[in-house]
């Protein structure tokens, strides 16, 4: 769930408590002991007679487990509620809106584990072959030889050595054995990077080759569509949700084989 589509702190506690299991029965009473207040002062808050204060706002936050922008947003648009003038109504309102802006640019919601530096992109980004055989070496228990890569993608066993080499030396892969190595890290191309088009029409182009031969377990999925601007943006939202719990799963998933998503949403301009 988004805290992005909701305009009031109330109308957010009152649907995240409603998504809890048991439809958060209970949940006053846990709130109210994690701020040491009445649950009284709970009830009043979801019954739009009272407003949190900004400390038992953060105390609200920790014990959901919020953070980051999403944290923020909150925080203003509370500091917006509690204001006592209509100038200072407006300042807070826009301080939400700005971390709502923040909120469509993908790489401030998903964190990489580390960074390539501009040299190792250009590198990396070059061929897809670099990411193939960084998700081909995470599969198993012990990571792949170069023999393995070799016999996996067609390559010459120097090209793989040259590619492998790469990764150990970006520190994103350790040598587990004298010709084996492992997977370590996530990385995140971000928006404004020369090198995101390329990298997406690689990908693209995968998916493409592979329409041909597409086994039943498979999926590939492409609709134009008329859409308001509203049902545009919480289709975006909803996606990147999608997104960040496809990415705790893909990451807390034994690597058994490799695979590739692709997921697209823009306003068609010519």
């Amino acid at each position: 769930m988004s805290v992005f589509k909701f305009k009031t702190t109330i109308e957010f506690l009152k649907h995240h408590i409603s998504q809890l299991p048991g439809k958060g029965r209970g949940e006053i009473s846990r709130i109210a002991d994690h701020l040491r207040v009445s649950p009284t002062l709970i009830s009043h808050v979801l019954s739009g007679k009272k407003l949190l204060s900004i400390d038992q706002m953060g105390g609200l936050i920790t014990y959901w487990g919020l953070g980051g922008i999403e944290a923020d947003y909150l925080m203003f648009l509370l500091q917006c509620e509690r204001a006592g003038t209509m100038s200072g109504k407006t300042y807070w309102r826009k301080k939400a809106d700005e971390v709502k802006d923040k909120s469509y640019k993908l790489s401030n919601r998903i964190q990489s584990d580390k960074k390539l530096s501009e040299v190792e992109k250009s590198i990396f980004y070059s061929s897809p072959l670099y990411m193939m055989i960084r998700l081909f070496t995470s599969v198993g228990d012990y990571g792949k030889s170069l023999v393995e890569i070799s016999q996996r993608f067609d390559l010459e066993i120097t090209r793989c050595s040259e590619i492998m080499s790469f990764w150990s030396t970006a520190a994103f892969a350790i040598k587990k054995t004298l010709d084996i190595l492992w997977e370590l890290k996530t990385i995140l191309l971000e928006k404004a990077s020369p090198h995101l088009v390329r990298y997406h029409a690689d990908w693209r182009m995968r998916a493409i080759q592979r329409g041909e031969d597409l086994s039943d377990n498979e999926l590939l999925f492409t609709s134009p569509i008329s859409v308001s601007k509203h049902d545009f943006d919480r289709v975006r939202e909803e996606a990147i949700l999608f997104i960040k719990n496809f990415l705790k799963t893909v990451h807390a998933s034994p690597a058994e084989e490799i695979a590739c998503l692709n997921l697209d949403l823009f306003w068609i301009k010519k």
